[in-house]
């Protein structure tokens, strides 16, 4: 049986530029467009069809850690809010539609250079330094060099690829969350639910107490939640699916997971047609085109943020995001969330620093920090100031003519 096959390619330089960031979800959304307004030329990279990661692609909301962000955090509230696109659960849900199309227009007013439905693959590499990165798409395959390469795959693919070491899972079993298929529905009571959990949950566990594990099993997550969302007709997006065991990082494990939540999905929709009195007539709007990964890889860089930093609050001289979201752990092996106090923290610019590989940073939930810390700095409102951080830094080392990685530690001094 043949193992394998060599080719000898010749491929193509599509273009060079200043930033090149493989990833559009909030952290490369952040990346490119700060970057391209201080002027840099920036290349941005998306396997999908549309802008905006998990949010457009994953329909995921709410917009966590962002009510208390200035910068672009700030402004997607407040361009969201002109579009009527903007409150629903707790205040801060959105219209993925109106998303796409605001961030749409964004990169347009910025400039960039986009590639949709587009693969990074692999890195091109001199020795230890990142040069660009080779991408498939219908043209084929082609290189893009840069001078800074910065990684929003959300998994590290690119870093983990260039080499840099990295951590998955707990430490002591390697064990890590669970991901989540989030799903739109319609018909949603306008007076119900006021906080997307409230008692419609119990009351569908009594109804099915004849055997009520058969509810952990089918869909195994006990703390679901209706997300309403701005626009007319009970519009919701609902996180209930729950997929253990199968890693982000890996094709096939990602497909069989994808799989397994759809199937999920047609059970969550036969159990809301048993508690239409609490929450109404609900029916099934849109999937989404991605799954929610929680948690792969974790790049390690020159700084591993630590559970202490997280619990006991920790506020370093280069800090670049101020995180204020709980720690909030999907268990691994069973259908509990485990909730920790977040003390208040600020990433430092060294954790998107990766170690061994130069030319090159991290932004988003792959960058370096325990299981722990990256419970609480994973959601989208930090993610993007993430990335607004490592375009701007991005930007500064090239105009100053050094590495990032002297940026940052001249930074941490």
């Amino acid at each position: 049986m043949l193992k394998s096959v060599k080719q000898t390619l010749e491929i193509p330089v599509r273009n060079e530029c200043d930033v090149l960031v493989v990833g559009a979800g909030p952290a490369g959304m952040g990346a490119a467009l700060t970057a391209a307004r201080k002027g840099a030329r920036v290349t941005l990279v998306e396997y999908g069809g549309k802008l905006g990661g998990m949010w457009t692609l994953g329909l995921l909301s709410p917009f966590f850690d962002n009510l208390n962000k200035p910068g672009i955090n700030q402004e997607l509230r407040e361009k969201l809010s002109e579009r009527k696109a903007w409150g629903g659960l707790w205040n801060m849900a959105y219209d993925p539609s109106q998303m796409t199309l605001l961030l749409n227009q964004m990169a347009l007013d910025a400039k960039l250079d986009v590639l949709l439905y587009t693969t990074a693959c692999e890195p091109y590499m001199d020795g230890n330094e990142i040069r660009g990165v080779f991408v498939q798409n219908k043209s084929g395959r082609q290189l893009i060099l840069a001078k800074i390469v910065i990684d929003c795959t959300g998994d590290g693919d690119i870093a983990a690829r260039a080499g840099c070491p990295f951590e998955v899972g707990r430490p002591e079993d390697g064990a890590f969350q669970p991901m989540t298929l989030m799903f739109k529905i319609g018909g949603v009571r306008e007076e119900y639910p006021r906080d997307g959990i409230t008692d419609w949950y119990p009351v569908l566990q009594y109804r099915n107490r004849a055997n009520p594990e058969t509810l952990i099993e089918d869909v195994p997550f006990d703390k679901p939640c209706i997300i309403k969302i701005p626009g007319p007709g009970g519009q919701a997006l609902v996180q209930w699916t729950h997929i253990r065991f199968h890693k982000g990082h890996d094709g096939e494990e990602l497909t069989h997971a994808t799989q397994m939540a759809m199937l999920q999905v047609e059970k969550a929709m036969g159990y809301f047609h048993q508690v239409r009195d609490f929450i109404g007539d609900v029916y099934l709007l849109e999937l989404p085109a991605v799954i929610g990964v929680r948690e792969s890889r974790r790049i390690t860089g020159e700084y591993i943020i630590s559970d202490d930093d997280v619990l006991k609050g920790f506020h370093p001289v280069d800090g670049i995001c101020d995180v204020h979201f709980g720690v909030d752990i999907h268990e691994p092996s069973k259908a509990k969330q485990t909730n920790l106090r977040n003390a208040g923290f600020d990433i430092p610019f060294r954790s998107l620093v990766p170690l061994k590989v130069e030319n090159l940073l991290t932004a988003g939930r792959c960058i370096s920090g325990s299981f722990i810390a990256h419970a609480s700095y994973r959601v989208t409102g930090d993610c993007l100031m993430m990335g607004e951080a490592a375009g701007a830094k991005a930007c500064d080392a090239i105009n100053r003519g050094i590495t990032v990685r002297e940026l940052s530690r001249e930074l941490a001094k």
